[in-house]
């Protein structure tokens, strides 16, 4: 587990990811969407899903927006982005 950083604004940290991945790939809401589908219509609205090369959580985050009983566990090798993630999920027992 990374060290956390006490009073950090993980939520703009994670919001700033978001905006500088979406100049790579324009219309990557729209993918995620179709994931989510993909994902309600193969195992339902309570999924257990491993978010590989996770990032910040951008996934798990609109997987639990959008699924309430859903619960996520993120991989990444990334310590920097990990540590985002961390901060951001902090006390939501969603998500590992």
């Amino acid at each position: 587990m990374t060290e956390h950083v006490t009073g950090t604004d993980w939520q703009s940290w994670q919001h700033s990811w978001d905006r500088q991945q979406e100049w790579y790939l324009p219309d990557r809401e729209e993918r995620f969407g179709v994931m989510l589908d993909m994902v309600e219509a193969l195992v339902g609205t309570e999924p257990r899903v491993l978010d590989l090369a996770c990032g910040t959580g951008t996934i798990s985050d609109r997987l639990l927006k959008r699924f309430p009983k859903a619960e996520s566990v993120g991989v990444d090798l990334d310590p920097a982005l990990l540590a985002i993630a961390e901060g951001y999920f902090e006390g939501e027992d969603r998500v590992r």
